[in-house]
């Protein structure tokens, strides 16, 4: 495997390019006046992370006589900020071991929020108000009003922003009837909504066995899980979930992946004891979404992915 980390991005630069950045930019202003508004808190979570053996996608660094990776995710430390001042958000860079493909980085930012007292059905209500707030907003930016395409394409994408809700089994059923078989696990889901999607999709209650590890079981075979999916090539913009207090859960899951250097979290969730959701949203998808490109490297203007050799 071989990183492609090609500075001379400047003679490549193209509109696309230029309409990445500009969004981008408008993005992480309205992003922190949406929260800032709804009384969350900004934090900023460690990228430096104590290392997890065999971690599928980490990105390791051995240094300080010690193994540590990069940051792939905050929702741990998230729900511990969350705890503190009840809702919190931060918008971080993030590093995954991931070969290219239309929608992966290896180096890429990610919107997460964490909060207390909180309802999968209030977290998704509040998904759906973000993504139509910046959408909005973004036809009143005087960067986006001086390329007239991308205008009408964010008009366009306002107007027909209205996701359909469906459970894991009613999405899987629609393509594949009663053949579970075919696509039992959450790496295939957006494949699928690549190939068979028509319209935007909130997918919920995924089967537990697929679930976040973080995630509360309705006690029904599956768990309080969202994904909110794009038709086309975009994929999933967006999971979340409702957190579990079950910390004997929690423990069992940690033993039987030998990640004892995050026993720190159950800890901190045996004190916690308090009900709250969590989402991540990926940056570079929602800016590949809006510009209309067909691969997520044209949203930087340096963009780090993994090639195979």
């Amino acid at each position: 495997m071989t990183v492609n980390i090609d500075n001379a991005y400047y003679n490549k630069i193209t509109d696309k390019k230029r309409q990445a950045v500009l969004v981008r930019s408008n993005i992480e202003r309205l992003t922190s006046q949406f929260f800032f508004d709804k009384g969350f808190i900004f934090v900023e979570p460690p990228i430096l992370h104590e290392a997890i053996a065999n971690k599928k996608s980490e990105i390791y660094l051995p240094m300080y006589n010690g193994m540590y990776s990069l940051s792939s995710s905050n929702a741990l430390f998230m729900g511990m900020y969350a705890s503190e001042f009840n809702k919190v958000f931060t918008i971080s860079r993030c590093f995954r071991d991931e070969c290219e493909t239309l929608n992966h980085l290896m180096e890429f930012d990610i919107l997460e929020t964490e909060i207390l007292n909180c309802t999968m059905d209030e977290m998704m209500q509040l998904i759906q108000s973000y993504v139509k707030f910046i959408l909005d907003q973004l036809l009143d930016s005087s960067d986006i009003k001086a390329f007239s395409s991308l205008l009408a394409r964010i008009r366009k994408l306002k107007d027909e922003f209205n996701p359909r809700i469906m459970t894991y089994d009613e999405f899987v059923s629609n393509i594949y009837g009663n053949d579970y078989d075919k696509c039992l696990n959450i790496s295939n889901v957006e494949y699928l909504a690549s190939e068979y999607l028509k319209d935007i999709a909130i997918i919920v209650d995924y089967p537990t066995r697929y679930a976040t590890w973080t995630s509360k079981s309705k006690g029904n075979g599956t768990n309080i899980t969202m994904n909110l999916l794009l038709p086309e090539s975009y994929g999933e913009l967006c999971e979340g979930c409702e957190r579990t207090n079950d910390v004997g859960l929690l423990q069992n899951k940690i033993h039987m992946a030998k990640a004892e250097p995050i026993q720190w979290y159950v800890d901190s969730v045996r004190k916690i004891q308090a009900e709250r959701c969590g989402f991540g949203l990926g940056i570079d998808r929602l800016v590949k979404w809006i510009i209309g490109s067909e691969k997520i490297e044209e949203t930087r203007f340096f963009p780090r992915v993994k090639l195979e050799d």
